[in-house]
């Protein structure tokens, strides 16, 4: 039958009964309404809502004039809707408001279309190929990293005891890349059913053609310390120091891979499945920074085997990177918990608490239009859903590029925004795990690990698909979206396009 979308979804329950109550005055034809898809990862549902109607006719009262509805308001939102076999035209969209009271069956009061203030090219261009509608879901292309410029300044407010000071020295990090740049080399072994695959850095130096001198340039990096980050300011000597340093472990790591992979397998430190079913977050922490090897085995072997463990496993690493990038890591995670949102940290109330967290309405969706006008959108908690398992991914498969600070300055190009953890452990931020991610050649092979992960998943690779092609179209910068943290008072979560860790 007839249905309209809704890609970029309603907020919450009340949206949901709201526009039921409307829908079901206007149109006797209304059937119900659900989002197309609900994640097996985070139990949350895909940002698309779908309202069907009976027969495949379009209903009199969802056309403004000749024209399909194209937007609703609701709640003083607009909500943009596009119709099955309606395409859409210009910028003036067809508009319905539901906030207004109308009989039952009765059309709704309809808003007229404001005159566009876009100017009309003067000679119509060629609509470019919209991805999403010819590519075959179930393949992916290799992604291609675009490196995208970014100020050694780029945070507003200096953090802590740095008031006053620039992060970066001016041509930091133009005499970094000209002397050291960073490439990855990666290594599978197979025993029987167990395949573990390390990441390597491949640091190369260069001695000529070096433009800019070191004396006196310096990078701020964020140390972590019993829980707390500290700001450090790092003559760049010190980090070149580390590079060479790094180039020597990276020979060690491929000679001692195939002993660590045997180790893993023969003697286990840790049960994995136990510690996500205890909620043991910290614990697992400890396993994945101190056991990475042996942490990525027992990952993927509950990624094929105990599906529903490791989906619990990703929404407490969620919690984690939110939890600790509002409170830091000088309390326990159990504390955390129980402090934001008044509920022991249990495999229930975690799970319950999923359906009910919300981002504010200008941080849920990310959106990008395509040169045919159509849209892409993608929820913001499956970008910080990617960004979370990319980071597990890089932390167990490449433990050399994620603990150093210079190897993560030199492939990024920019400072390293951390989140702090208990102890010396820390995250990475999610403008910087969105930088590894989409703009460096490392990243290519932690998509390709995501793509390994989740060959299975049709919901993931939708969600990766779309996060391709969204980074691809250009139209906004997805490494600098800001930290998701919890919100100090309630139980909903924010966005600080600020984060100074």
């Amino acid at each position: 039958g007839f249905y309209l979308d809704i890609p970029n979804g309603l907020q919450g329950q009340l949206d949901e009964r709201l526009l039921f109550e409307a829908m079901s005055r206007l149109e006797p034809r209304f059937l119900w309404g659900s989002y197309t898809s609900v994640s097996a990862t985070t139990g949350l549902a895909g940002s698309r809502y779908r309202l069907h109607f009976l027969g495949s006719d379009i209903p009199s009262s969802m056309l403004v004039g000749d024209r399909m509805v194209e937007e609703f308001v609701l709640r003083g939102r607009c909500l943009r809707a596009y119709g099955r076999g309606w395409f859409f035209r210009d910028h003036q969209l067809a508009r319905i408001n539901l906030d207004v009271p109308t009989p039952p069956n009765n059309p709704p009061r309809v808003m007229q279309p404001a005159e566009s203030t876009v100017p009309k090219p003067s000679q119509p261009k060629a609509a470019k190929k919209q991805k999403a509608a010819t590519r075959d879901t179930a393949e992916f292309t290799e992604v291609r990293r675009k490196k995208v410029p970014r100020s050694s300044n780029t945070q507003t407010h200096p953090p802590h005891g740095l008031v006053g000071r620039p992060w970066t020295s001016p041509n930091a990090f133009a005499a970094l890349a000209e002397r050291w740049t960073v490439g990855y080399t990666h290594h599978t072994l197979s025993d029987d059913d167990v395949s573990s695959t390390t990441i390597i850095p491949e640091p190369d130096a260069h001695v000529a053609d070096l433009h800019h001198d070191t004396a006196g340039e310096f990078v701020t990096c964020m140390n972590i310390d019993a829980g707390t980050p500290t700001a450090t300011v790092v003559p760049l000597d010190v980090l070149l120091a580390e590079l060479a340093a790094l180039d020597a472990a990276s020979h060690l790591a491929v000679s001692t891979h195939q002993a660590e992979v045997e180790a893993a397998h023969t003697d286990s430190n840790f049960d994995m499945a136990a510690l996500v079913n205890a909620v043991r977050v910290d614990t697992l922490c400890g396993h994945l920074s101190s056991h990475p090897v042996e942490f990525g085995i027992q990952l993927h072997h509950l990624l094929a085997h105990d599906r529903p463990t490791f989906e619990f496993f990703v929404r407490q690493r969620l919690l984690h990177r939110w939890l600790r990038a509002t409170w830091g890591g000088t309390s326990s995670f159990d504390r955390l918990y129980t402090q934001t949102f008044g509920k022991v940290a249990s495999k229930a109330n975690i799970i319950e608490l999923f359906t009910a967290l919300a981002f504010p309405d200008d941080h849920e969706t990310l959106t990008a239009a395509t040169e045919n006008g159509d849209e892409l959108s993608l929820s913001r908690f499956d970008f910080e859903l990617v960004l979370a398992i990319a980071e597990v991914l890089l932390a167990a498969h490449g433990p050399l590029f994620f603990n150093s600070e210079a190897a993560l300055l030199a492939t990024t190009g920019a400072l390293v925004g951390v989140i702090a953890s208990p102890g010396a452990m820390r995250c990475l931020s999610s403008d910087t795990m969105a930088t590894v991610l989409l703009t460096t050649q490392l990243g290519s092979e932690l998509w390709r690990l995501l793509e390994v992960v989740y060959a299975s998943d049709e919901d993931m690779r939708r969600i990766l698909l779309t996060l391709h092609d969204m980074y691809e179209l250009g139209q906004c910068d997805l490494t600098t979206l800001g930290q998701v943290q919890v919100h100090e008072s309630a139980p909903c979560l924010i966005v600080n396009t600020n984060y100074q860790c």
